[in-house]
């Protein structure tokens, strides 16, 4: 792509030459439409990402979740908010799957009240219109070396 004008460009006359401060101007206005290229899902997601999706789906039971929806989501979605996932986050495909069964391990006691789907677990918009991570939460959990919580007391109701 030509240069609007370099500081020797003819088109200028004779005597005119563009300040350094113009010139990173120019550059700048360029920039905005230069194309970028699209990163693609190996890019982002290394390669062999399509079964890795799928281990991560088997985590999620084969169900409806109290909510209604299903607890494993389309796998081309999954795909979508991986790319933001990986985009925004640098965790690796072992943290991610340990955090996502301690996850599921942990709503499965409660019956997967209130659990999120497998692509709303990975990406979801809150209510000020930015994007969230439960799962980003969990994996700085499973990073942090922070041991899995046991549930070992007992539920009984006294009379």
């Amino acid at each position: 792509m030509k240069s609007w004008a370099s500081p020797e460009d003819p088109s200028l006359g004779s005597g005119y030459k563009l300040s350094p401060e113009a010139l990173t101007l120019v550059e700048q206005v360029e920039s905005f439409f230069k194309l970028h290229k699209k990163k693609t899902s190996n890019d982002l997601l290394g390669q062999g990402h399509s079964e890795m999706i799928d281990k991560y789906l088997e985590i999620f039971p084969r169900m409806k979740l109290p909510s209604g929806k299903n607890a494993r989501s389309d796998k081309k979605n999954v795909e979508t908010a991986f790319k933001w996932f990986f985009e925004t986050h640098e965790y690796s495909w072992e943290t991610i799957l340990e955090a996502t069964g301690r996850y599921v391990d942990d709503y499965q006691t409660r019956n997967y009240m209130y659990m999120q789907t497998s692509q709303y677990f990975i990406r979801k918009q809150q209510s000020d219109k930015s994007w969230g991570s439960e799962l980003a939460n969990c994996c700085a959990v499973v990073d942090s070396g922070q041991p899995e919580e046991t549930n070992n007391h007992f539920k009984e109701n006294v009379v």
